[in-house]
Order: structure tokens, then sequence, then C-alpha cells
């Protein structure tokens, strides 16, 4: 089993947020530490939603701290590719 929350399985973090032991904001905090780290050599996102994507994690742990879990990828964070957002559900397609 892995310390570094990056490598964990989406299946794993869930477990782990599930049962308080990996907070759904540390979690995002590293995957974007990790994205910073990376991007420039992978170059495998054209828009990152860091400040979404905490507001996100932010509620989830309040909802999880409050007991009001609701299931087991909550608090999971995923990428979605902005090439296939429908209108209004994201930023505009990167052109190209």
């Amino acid at each position: 089993m892995t310390d570094d929350p990056c490598l964990l399985s989406a299946a794993e973090a869930g477990r782990r947020i599930a049962a308080r032991r990996l907070s759904p904001v540390a979690y995002v905090e590293a995957l974007l530490a990790r994205i910073a780290a990376v991007e420039d050599r992978v170059h495998a996102y054209i828009t990152v939603l860091a400040e979404p994507a905490l507001a996100a994690a932010r509620r989830a742990e309040a909802e999880i701290a409050a007991g009001r879990w609701r299931g087991p990828l909550h608090g999971v964070p995923f990428a979605v590719k902005d090439n296939t957002l429908p209108p209004g559900c994201g930023p505009p397609p990167a052109p190209g």
C-alpha cells in the first residue's frame, strides 16, 4: 500500500476518504501539485480547474464529516476531456 496519494486507484482513494484516512482536500492538493510538477512534460491537460476542484473537495469533506457520505467515489476528483463537455458545463474547448 502506498503513502503517495497520487498513486492510489480511485477505488482505494474512495475507501480512504470514506474511512477518513485521506482528506478530499489533501487529495486534490496532492493531485494538483503533481499536475503542476509534470504537466509541462506530459501535456495531459488543456485546462486545469484548480479552484473549482478545491471547492468541491471542501464541500465533500464537510459533507463526509457531517455524516452525509454519498458513496464510494464521494470526494474523489476526476478529469473530463475538455473537448467533450456539453455547452455550459465548463470552459469552451480549445481550438484544434
